[in-house]
């Protein structure tokens, strides 16, 4: 998966809904700082607490998974 894509993705979908860093970090496993790690491109992230940012920006799953081919 290309982290650095996904991340940018990530976030111009989280700007778009108006959701913060905090309020998508308190849905999921890791932390806060570990969330900036992963939207920078510097980390990678469990499937299951990528499944949840798609629920939380109203993304189809499937969308998020074909980044891994990119």
């Amino acid at each position: 998966m290309n982290k650095k894509i996904l991340g940018t993705f990530i976030k111009q979908k989280r700007i778009e809904k108006n959701i913060s860093i905090s309020e998508i970090a308190n849905h999921l496993t890791i932390s806060e700082a570990m969330y900036i790690r992963v939207k920078n491109g510097n980390d990678s992230i469990y499937v299951d607490d990528l499944m949840t940012i798609a629920e939380m920006l109203g993304v189809d799953e499937r969308e998020i998974l074909k980044m891994e081919d990119v």
